[in-house]
C-alpha cells in the first residue's frame, strides 16, 4: 500500500500528525513500560527464589555425599592391612600414612598429605574423619582421612582423595549449569574447589568470594565484562563433623537467562507498537492530506518558481478552493515562464551577437535562439554585402521542426527594400513565401509557412539586413512581441556594426604593418618583398608546428616588423657591394636594438618584441646582440630565423648572385643544432618539401633585391 506523506512537509501536517500518534503511543508506551518493569521483577523474584532453593540443595547434596564416603572410608579403614583389590570410584587414590608422615602402602593417586593440627588429632581419636584439601596438582584435591584405630593413632591414618566426579555430580550435571544456573564451591581461603562458570566469570566471582568470609549465607548481584549475574551463597560448616574450615557454596544465575522470557515477549510486543503506530499514522495520513496536500503541492510550486522552474504545474484535485487556486498559479506560471525565457533568451543573445567577432557567429546565435523568444515554425536572417551594392545578399533560413539549415545567395528587388525601408519596425507578411526573395525557402513552403514577420536591420541609417520569423498559422503577437522582436533586432544591428568596424579596422591594422613592411623593403632594392616572404614561409612553419592561433597571430606580426631597426642602417651599407668592414659590421648588427627601441612604446607591440630582438640570435649562442643559445632565445624568435636566413640566402646580393632553394634548404638542415632549432628546421625541411615553391614566389638560383638581409647573413659566417 503506498502511502503519501508529502503533507509532512509542512509544519501543520506535522503537528496534526503528532498529535495523533501522541494520543496511540503514550497511552500505549505507559502500558509497556509498566508490564515490563513488574513482569522484570516477577522474572527477579523467581529467579532469586529459585537460586536460594539451588544453593540450600546443592549445600545439602554435598553434606550427604561426604557423609557417605565418610562411612565408606571407615569400612576401608576398619579392614587394615587389607585394602581392596580395586579401587572405589568415589576416590582417586588410598594412602596409608604412619607416625612421621610416612607412607606405607598407597592405592591409586594420593595428592600431598597435609599435616594434622592438635585439634584435628583429638578429632581422629574421637573415631571422626577429617577433611583437607591439597594444591600440589595445581588445583585443590579434597582429602579424607580416618584413623586405623582411634584409640591408637600411631597405627596410622588412611587417606583417601575423593573424586569430583563423584562429589560435585559432574556425570549426571547435577551441579553443573542448568537453565542458565551455575555452581561454584570455595574454600575458607576463598581459593575455588569447583566451579562450572566460564572461565572469566569464574575469575571475577573468585575475587568477589573473598569479601563474602565469615558471612553464613545471602544473595548478592555481580558481573564480569560480558554478562551479569544473581547469586546466592551459603555456607558449609565443617568443623564439627570433619574439624574442616567452612566451605562457601555459590549459585549464580545469568540475568540474561532470568530475562530470557521477556526478551522472547518484546518482538511480539515491538510489532504490535509499529503496528498500531502503523495504523494511526494511515488514518492521520488519510484525513490530514485532503487537507494538506494542496497546500504543500502549492509551496512546491513556488519554490520551483523562485528556482527559475517554470516546467512543472501543480496538479490539485481536491475539488475545492485549493483547485481554484492552483488553477490560477499555474496560468501565473505560464506567463511568467514566457516572460522570463524570453528576457533570458534575449539577454543570452545581447551577449553572444555582441561579444561575437565575426558575422557566421551573429547568424548562428540569431537563429538557435530567436525562437526562445518568439515562438515561430522558421526564420531567415538575409544580411547585404555592405557598400557593394552589385553583389548578392547572403541568406542562412532554420527550420525549427527539424533545425535544418539552408544558406544560399539572393538578390533582392528595389520593391521589397524599398517596403522593408517603408517599414522600419517591423512588416507582417501574409500569402505565399514566394512573394519575398528574402523568405523563399523549399522547406517552408512544403511545411505550409506562409505567415511572416520581417524585422529590417540597419546599420548607419541603411538598410543591411533583415531578419524574417515565419508561421504555419498566422500568429497573434500583442505589443510586448513586437517590442522585444524589434529589440532583438537592434541589438543584432548594433552587434553586425561592431563586427563590420573591428573588420575594417583589422583590415587597416594589417594593411598598415604591410605598407611599413614595404616601406622597410624599399630602402634597398635588394630587400624588396624580403619582409612578406619571410612572414609567409614563418606562418607555414609556424601551423606545421601547430601553434595556436595567438602565437600566429604574433608571428605574423613579427615578421613584417623584423626589420624595422634597419630604417637606422645607412643606405651605402646595405647597398655596398663588397664586404663590410668590422666597424660597418657593427652598425649593421645594432638594428635588432634599434627595431626594439623603436616597437617599446607601443603597448600592442610588446609581445613582438622578442622576435625583432633576438632573430639573430644563434641555437649555439654565436648570434647577437646577446649570444643567447638554446631555450633561452624566445620560441618564435628561433622560428623566424629559419625563413629569414633561407630567403636571404636564397636572393641576390649585389656582391653575390642568390642560392638556388635546394642548396639554401640543405644549408638550413645542415647547420640544425649549431645556428638553427632542430626541431623547427624539421618543420622547415616538411613545409619546403609540400609548399614552399607557392610561397617563396620564384623559381631559380636566385631573385633580385634582399641585399640587405643577404648582407647580414653573409656578416656572420
Amino acid at each position: 500500500m503506498s502511502v503519501n506523506t508529502a503533507f509532512l512537509r509542512t509544519r501543520v501536517g506535522r503537528r496534526i500528525l503528532g498529535l495523533f500518534i501522541a494520543c496511540a503511543v503514550v497511552p500505549v508506551g505507559v502500558v509497556a513500560v509498566i508490564s515490563y518493569r513488574s513482569v522484570a521483577g516477577q522474572l527477579d523474584t523467581q529467579s532469586r527464589k529459585r537460586i536460594q532453593q539451588a544453593t540450600r540443595d546443592n549445600r545439602e547434596a554435598v553434606l550427604e555425599r561426604l557423609d557417605f564416603l565418610d562411612t565408606r572410608l571407615r569400612v576401608v579403614a576398619s579392614a587394615f592391612p587389607n585394602l581392596p583389590g580395586t579401587l572405589d570410584e568415589r576416590f582417586t587414590g588410598l594412602a596409608m600414612e604412619l607416625t612421621g608422615g610416612r607412607i606405607v602402602r598407597h592405592l591409586g593417586h594420593v595428592s600431598d598429605l597435609p599435616s594434622l593440627s592438635g585439634d584435628q588429632e583429638r578429632h581422629l581419636s574421637g573415631g571422626r574423619s577429617v577433611l583437607a584439601t591439597s594444591g600440589s596438582r595445581g588445583e585443590p584435591a579434597i582429602l579424607m582421612g580416618a584413623a586405623i584405630d582411634a584409640g591408637d593413632l600411631a597405627r596410622g591414618i588412611l587417606w583417601a582423595e575423593i573424586s569430583p566426579t563423584y562429589l560435585w555430580r559432574l556425570s549426571d550435571d547435577e551441579a553443573s549449569s542448568s537453565d542458565g544456573m551455575y555452581l561454584c564451591v570455595f574454600d575458607a581461603s576463598s581459593r575455588p574447589l569447583y566451579c562450572s562458570l566460564p572461565a572469566a566469570a569464574a575469575v571475577a566471582l573468585e575475587q568477589l568470594a573473598s569479601e563474602l568470609t565469615g558471612a553464613d549465607h545471602g544473595s548478592l548481584d555481580w558481573s564480569e565484562e560480558r554478562d551479569e549475574y544473581v547469586a546466592e551463597y551459603r555456607s558449609i560448616f565443617m568443623k564439627p563433623v570433619y574439624s574442616a574450615a567452612s566451605w562457601m557454596v555459590v549459585v549464580s544465575e545469568s540475568k540474561a537467562s532470568v530475562l530470557e522470557p521477556l526478551t522472547k515477549f518484546q518482538q511480539p510486543f515491538l510489532f504490535g507498537i509499529l503496528g498500531a503506530l502503523f495504523f494511526v499514522g494511515l488514518l492521520s495520513n488519510i484525513q490530514i492530506r485532503r487537507s494538506m496536500e494542496p497546500l504543500v503541492k502549492l509551496g512546491e510550486g513556488t519554490r520551483r518558481i523562485a528556482q527559475r522552474d517554470f516546467s512543472t504545474p501543480v496538479q490539485v484535485t481536491s475539488g475545492d478552493e485549493f483547485e481554484d487556486l492552483a488553477t490560477s498559479f499555474n496560468s501565473m506560471a505560464s506567463r511568467l515562464k514566457r516572460q522570463f525565457s524570453a528576457l533570458t533568451a534575449i539577454n543570452e543573445i545581447d551577449r553572444a551577437v555582441l561579444s561575437a567577432l565575426d558575422t557566421e557567429r551573429i547568424i548562428d546565435t540569431v537563429l538557435s535562439r530567436t525562437s526562445d523568444v518568439l515562438a515561430c515554425d522558421g526564420m531567415t536572417m538575409s544580411l547585404s554585402p555592405g557598400n557593394d551594392t552589385t553583389a548578392a545578399w547572403k541568406l542562412v533560413a532554420l527550420d525549427a521542426a527539424t533545425s535544418e539549415k539552408v544558406a544560399r545567395d539572393i538578390r533582392p528587388t528595389r520593391e521589397e527594400l524599398q517596403e522593408l525601408r517603408d517599414h522600419p519596425l517591423h512588416l507582417l507578411i501574409n500569402g505565399n513565401q514566394r512573394s519575398r526573395s528574402y523568405v523563399d525557402v523549399s522547406s517552408f513552403a512544403a511545411r505550409g509557412i506562409s505567415s511572416f514577420l520581417a524585422l529590417p536591420i540597419f546599420l548607419k541609417r541603411e538598410l543591411s539586413g533583415v531578419i524574417a520569423l515565419g508561421y504555419a498559422q498566422p500568429p497573434e503577437h500583442d505589443e510586448e512581441d513586437l517590442v522585444q522582436a524589434r529589440q532583438l533586432a537592434d541589438q543584432v544591428a548594433v552587434a553586425l556594426s561592431n563586427t563590420r568596424l573591428i573588420e575594417e579596422l583589422d583590415q587597416l591594422n594589417w594593411g598598415a604593418l604591410t605598407a611599413l613592411a614595404r616601406t622597410i623593403d624599399a630602402k634597398s632594392s635588394w630587400t624588396a618583398g624580403h619582409s612578406e616572404r619571410v612572414t609567409a614561409l614563418s606562418l607555414l612553419i609556424g601551423r606545421e608546428l601547430r601553434l595556436p592561433p595567438e602565437e600566429l597571430e604574433v608571428l605574423h606580426r613579427g615578421g613584417l616588423l623584423h626589420d624595422i631597426g634597419k630604417i637606422g642602417v645607412p643606405a651605402e651599407i646595405l647597398d655596398k657591394p663588397a664586404r663590410l668592414t668590422d666597424e660597418e659590421r657593427e652598425i649593421m648588427r645594432e638594428h635588432p636594438e634599434t627595431g626594439a627601441r623603436i616597437l617599446t612604446p607601443i603597448a600592442a607591440y610588446a609581445p613582438v618584441i622578442p622576435i625583432v630582438l633576438h632573430h639573430h640570435e644563434r641555437f649555439d649562442g654565436t648570434g647577437y646582440p646577446y649570444g643567447l643559445a638554446g631555450e633561452e632565445i624566445p620560441f618564435l624568435a628561433r622560428l623566424l630565423t629559419v625563413p629569414d636566413v633561407y630567403d636571404a640566402l636564397n636572393s641576390d646580393r649585389p656582391y653575390r648572385p642568390g642560392w638556388s632553394r635546394a642548396k639554401a634548404a640543405n644549408y638550413i638542415l645542415q647547420h640544425a643544432g649549431t645556428h638553427f632549432d632542430p626541431d623547427i628546421a624539421n618543420a622547415f625541411a616538411a613545409v619546403h618539401g609540400r609548399t614552399l615553391a607557392s610561397v617563396a614566389g620564384r623559381d631559380g638560383s636566385g631573385h633580385p633585391g634582399g641585399q640587405q638581409l643577404g648582407r647580414m647573413i653573409d656578416s656572420q659566417h
